[in-house]
């Protein structure tokens, strides 16, 4: 093997990537038991880095990880000294209360996890030397406008996009030129427990004999899982890139119209499961913002990792955990499913 020397570390060497050699590196994985956070710390495995994936309240149990860690991440303390003890060459931060209800129900957590945590690793990477990705929420703009930019500026609804705005003034202010900014959307893909995407939450409703109401003028512009996570680890590995960044999908649709695609490729009747609605005929959508469509430029322009349509992403889906059942009934097509280590045993 041939390594590379980092510092007083050996690594082994990595790809090339067009703007220079890069080499594994040491990455810290934040939020590690999340949906998203699990699948940034397998896409950094695959591309050959070290991992230490931090939890909260869990523990992350994730094979190949260099270690895994249940850690409180509002213990400033405890969370600078591992971080300085591991003395990673990047940071990637997942961890985040991330529903506007969450947030309103608990504000001081939200202000730790969405406002102060993200200071603390910037501030952290910088002192290292090392790059820091912070995700942020398509959520920061009020949903006036649509097709916004990196450059537009916030105008968040409510607690969740205040603290999550301010979270990114954090990361600019104290990581610099070390940090990167992602913000993001509707997150589409597969669940360990199979309920926390996109498509899992719709079967969910199907499987209880629950038809889903779905706006037909409220638009979104929905990512792949796996094409998301590749993006963070490709931005780590890119040094020269930093700053506010746009990443989604390639298509921007109503909620009616991902719900009506997702049926279709799974060869369910839609017009049985889902039902058009307006927002007008739904009370309290005040802190909803209507339009959160994202121009992707100039990230798009930069990276090796491709921006996905919608059909893309639908080929990467399978039929939830738990519903296997519902849907053979339903299509008359069988349901075969690999055991996988971590979730079945």
């Amino acid at each position: 093997m041939v390594l590379a020397s980092v510092g007083e570390n050996l690594y082994p060497l990595a790809t090339w990537v067009g703007v220079g050699i890069e080499v594994a590196m040491k990455i810290v994985v934040t939020g590690a038991t999340g949906f998203l956070g699990r699948e940034v710390v397998l896409s950094a495995l695959r591309r050959g880095h070290q991992v230490i994936a931090l939890g909260g309240t869990r523990l992350p149990t994730i094979e190949g990880a260099r270690q895994a860690l249940a850690l409180d991440l509002t213990d400033e303390v405890k969370l600078e000294a591992l971080i300085l003890e591991e003395f990673p060459q990047a940071i990637i931060n997942c961890a985040a209360l991330a529903t506007i209800d969450a947030c309103t129900q608990n504000p001081s957590l939200a202000d730790k996890i969405n406002h102060l945590l993200p200071r603390q690793l910037a501030q952290l990477a910088f002192h290292l030397g090392g790059k820091v990705i912070h995700f942020s929420t398509d959520m920061v703009f009020d949903g006036e406008a649509g097709r916004y930019q990196h450059t537009d500026v916030p105008s968040p609804l409510h607690l969740y996009g205040k603290t999550k705005a301010a979270g990114e003034i954090e990361v600019l202010k104290y990581g610099r030129e070390h940090a990167a900014v992602i913000r993001t959307t509707l997150i589409n893909g597969n669940s360990p427990k199979g309920d926390r995407g996109l498509h899992e939450r719709l079967f969910r409703d199907w499987v209880a004999g629950r038809p889903t109401s779905l706006f037909t003028d409220e638009i979104r512009q929905p990512v792949a899982l796996s094409n998301l996570a590749d993006v963070a680890v490709e931005l780590c590995e890119r040094s020269n890139l930093s700053g506010v960044y746009h990443w989604a999908g390639a298509d921007a649709l109503s909620r009616y119209q991902m719900g009506v695609r997702i049926a279709e490729h799974f060869g369910l009747d839609a017009d049985k499961l889902i039902v058009a609605s307006l927002r007008s005929t739904a009370p309290n959508l005040g802190t909803r913002p209507r339009d959160l469509s994202l121009q992707l430029h100039p990230l798009a322009g930069k990276l090796k990792t491709p921006v996905q349509a919608f059909d893309e992403q639908l080929g990467e889906l399978r039929v939830p955990r738990g519903c296997e059942d519902w849907y053979e009934k339903e299509t008359g097509r069988k349901v075969v499913r690999l055991i996988e280590k971590g979730i079945d045993y």
